[in-house]
C-alpha cells in the first residue's frame, strides 16, 4: 500500500482575516458578519456543530482566494447560496417529520445550488483562470485605522450640502381694497356653488330658492330629487365638519323630511 505523502508547507488560508491582511480589514469584518447571519444555526443542536459550520464557512471563503473586495462579495454570495441549498435539501428530504410541501423545498434547493454554481463561475471569470492556490500567502499590508461612523458622517455632510440661493428682491406687498376683497369673495362663492352643483341640470330644475335651498314638494321631478339629495348631503357634511371643529367625532343624526320642509 503506497504511503500517504503530506504537504510540507500547507497553504495558509488565514491571511485575509488578519488585521494586516491583503484586503481592507473593516470590509472583511463585515463580510464575515454577513456570512454568520446567513448560516442555518439551530438552537437544539450542540454548540460545537454550529462552530464547525462557522469555521467551514470561513475556510470556504478563504479557499476562493479573493484578491479584492468585489471577489469577497461574490464569495459571500456563493457561500450563502450553498448553505441555503443545504438547508432546503434537509427540509425536503427529512422523512421523520415530513413537511407536506417537499416539492417546494426541492425546487428552492435546486435554485440555490444553481446560484452557487453561477457565483463560482463569476469568480473564475473575474480571476481569468481556474481557481488555484497561489505560490504562497499574499503579502501582509499595513492598513490605517478606519472609523466607519466618522467616515459616514463626513459623507452625509458632503451629500446633504445645499448651495446657498442667490439673494433676490422680495416681492412687492399687495394691498387688497374692500372692492377687490368683495369681488374675490363673489368669485369664490360662485366657484363653490358650481362645485356643489356639478353634474346637476340646474337650468331645468324649478323651485330653487335664491339662497340655494328648496322646499320639499309632494311630487318632485327627477331633477328636483337629485338637487334635494345633493343639498341634504352638503348639509350633513357641513354639520359634520362643524362637529369636528368642536371636537365631536360623530356622524350627524339623519333626520326625516316631509312636504313643506326647507332643505337649506
Amino acid at each position: 500500500m503506497p504511503e500517504t505523502t503530506t504537504q510540507a508547507n500547507p497553504y495558509d488560508l488565514g491571511p485575509i482575516f488578519q488585521p494586516n491582511g491583503p484586503i481592507e480589514p473593516t470590509f472583511i469584518t463585515e463580510a464575515v458578519r454577513t456570512i454568520m447571519r446567513a448560516l442555518p444555526l439551530a438552537d437544539e443542536e450542540p454548540a460545537e456543530w454550529g462552530h464547525r459550520r462557522m469555521f467551514s464557512a470561513m475556510v470556504s471563503l478563504a479557499a476562493l482566494h479573493p484578491r479584492d473586495e468585489i471577489e469577497v462579495m461574490l464569495g459571500v454570495q456563493a457561500i450563502s447560496a450553498y448553505h441555503a441549498a443545504a438547508a432546503c435539501w434537509r427540509l425536503g428530504m427529512n422523512l421523520q417529520r415530513p413537511c407536506g410541501n417537499s416539492i417546494r423545498h426541492f425546487a428552492t434547493a435546486a435554485s440555490n445550488a444553481r446560484t452557487f454554481d453561477t457565483m463560482l463561475k463569476a469568480i473564475e471569470r473575474r480571476q481569468v483562470k481556474p481557481l488555484a492556490p497561489p505560490a504562497g500567502p499574499p503579502p501582509a499590508s499595513i492598513w490605517p485605522a478606519v472609523d466607519p461612523t466618522a467616515f459616514m458622517k463626513d459623507l452625509e455632510n458632503r451629500c446633504s450640502h445645499i448651495e446657498p440661493k442667490p439673494q433676490t428682491e422680495p416681492p412687492p406687498n399687495i394691498e387688497w381694497t374692500q372692492e377687490a376683497l368683495a369681488l374675490a369673495e363673489k368669485y369664490l362663492k360662485q366657484a363653490r356653488t358650481d362645485k356643489e352643483n356639478e353634474g346637476l341640470d340646474i337650468a331645468n330644475t324649478e323651485g330653487i330658492l335664491p339662497g340655494g335651498g328648496m322646499i320639499v314638494m309632494d311630487d318632485p321631478t327627477p331633477n328636483q330629487m337629485l338637487y334635494m339629495g345633493r343639498r341634504l348631503a352638503l348639509m350633513y357634511r357641513r354639520e359634520y365638519d362643524e362637529n369636528l371643529r368642536k371636537g365631536i367625532n360623530k356622524y350627524p343624526r339623519i333626520r326625516g323630511i316631509k312636504t313643506g320642509d326647507l332643505i337649506p
